[in-house]
């Protein structure tokens, strides 16, 4: 009876010691589940270059089109990302204007390349419940913004991914900049898309950190880059904390050599670089590109991975 008693408390013991052993595994299991799921994305800006120059190998945008085929993917996990939502120079409009349908050709927004230039495809979805979601955010913050089911996905969206991300697996919400070129109201748009950063969606901005059309046209090949004192003044904005960042890249124009850079009335390609500094969070940024196209005007980029 002794015996048989011992053993039955001995089966006990053991049933205990398993269920404990499972349930901490099931916690463990779950745990990992949250933590993955809730990955932090980054807000990432990217110089995309001239019409599709990145795609056909041109040779003043090697190092652009090194940059956003092989480097890119070391910073950021396009494995784990949810979406993408791409702010692009090449969509201003006078409100905030969102790409909402399922599927967006492809719209060819440059002129005088060659004809494959014009067949590209580009076959990443759409995510028409975000783009909602985005508007309903951006409503609630006093942003007017509309939807667009039409427009196609201009070149400051599909160059730069088919480069990135050639595999077209991640959806993307194309996101208009404003035509007002108002540097505080892009910083308030990017702090509104800082939230969908926190369930996997990574923000892009894409334009130039430099761009000059006049100087682009005559100015190569100079042997000394035009514009070293402002890309210094964005690199020391964007790798400051967010009052900082915010503070300084709302008088952008005030700076020495920033109408050189981005001329009055032309700087639509800055806008989307604030728009991302505005969905940095709290932390610095980092640049993680700095390169000087035709050896005359600096182009960085930047990331921002933390809160």
């Amino acid at each position: 009876m002794i015996v048989l008693n011992s053993f039955t408390i001995l089966i006990q013991v053991a049933f205990i010691v398993f269920m404990s052993l499972l349930s901490m595994n099931i916690i463990r299991h779950f745990s990992g589940s949250a933590k993955r799921m809730a990955v932090l994305a980054p807000a990432i800006f990217v110089n995309h270059g001239g019409g599709p120059l990145p795609l056909l190998g041109e040779k003043d945008h090697l190092g652009l089109t090194v940059f956003l085929r092989d480097e890119v993917k070391k910073h950021v996990n396009f494995k784990v990302l949810k979406a993408i939502i791409l702010v692009t120079a090449h969509w201003e409009e006078q409100k905030v204007s969102i790409s909402s349908a399922e599927h967006h050709d492809l719209y060819f927004d440059y002129y005088g390349f060659p004809p494959e230039t014009y067949k590209y495809r580009y076959d990443a979805p759409g995510d028409p419940e975000l783009a909602k979601r985005i508007q309903i955010s951006l409503k609630n913050a006093g942003i007017e913004s509309k939807l667009d089911p039409k427009r196609g996905w201009d070149h400051g969206v599909f160059v730069p991914m088919m480069l990135i991300n050639p595999s077209a697996d991640i959806p993307i919400i194309q996101v208009s900049v404003l035509s007002n070129q108002d540097p505080e109201q892009h910083y308030a748009l990017g702090q509104v898309l800082y939230q969908f950063r926190k369930e996997g969606v990574a923000i892009i901005g894409s334009g130039m950190s430099y761009h000059n059309m006049r100087e682009f046209r005559y100015s190569r090949d100079t042997g000394k880059v035009v514009n070293a004192e402002f890309d210094e003044y964005l690199n020391k904005a964007c790798t400051s904390g967010n009052d900082k960042r915010k503070q300084d890249l709302i008088v952008w124009d005030s700076q020495p050599g920033a109408r050189e850079a981005h001329p009055p009335r032309a700087a639509e390609h800055l806008m989307p670089l604030i728009v991302i500094a505005g969905a940095g969070g709290e932390g610095p940024g980092e640049r993680i590109f700095n390169w000087d196209m035709s050896g005359t005007f600096r182009l960085s980029g930047f990331i921002w991975k933390d809160e």
